[in-house]
């Protein structure tokens, strides 16, 4: 089943355990992450979603079934809520992609460490 922001933020309250929620734009257009532990990656997506859930990376996405549409967006003009909710230098938004299901969510954090 496809998941959305809105999913996506219950599931990872779910996850203490190795993710935390990292910053909130003032504007609550996106949310990061951190991972607790091992990469201390980051990504970020909009909360607010009701149908789908793009989130972007600070590296290359996990190959993993339920994860599509990977793009790079390096260099690219990209939204300045991602440089508030990211933490900078090597933490900055890169990729984004389609992530269908909790299931590829889950599995995600984990390939991440």
């Amino acid at each position: 089943m496809k998941i959305s922001g809105r999913d996506a933020v219950k599931i990872l309250e779910r996850e203490l355990s190795t993710v935390e929620l990292y910053r909130k734009d003032n504007t609550d257009k996106f949310w990061s992450y951190k991972l607790v532990s091992g990469s201390r990656s980051e990504f970020a997506f909009d909360p607010k979603t009701k149908t789908k859930l793009v989130i972007r990376f600070d590296q290359t996405p996990p190959s993993i079934s339920g994860i599509t549409n990977i793009e790079n967006i390096a260099g690219n003009s990209v939204s300045t809520a991602l440089g508030r909710v990211f933490t900078g230098g090597k933490h900055t938004a890169k990729f984004k992609a389609l992530v269908e299901t909790e299931k590829a969510l889950i599995l995600m954090i984990s390939a991440l460490k």
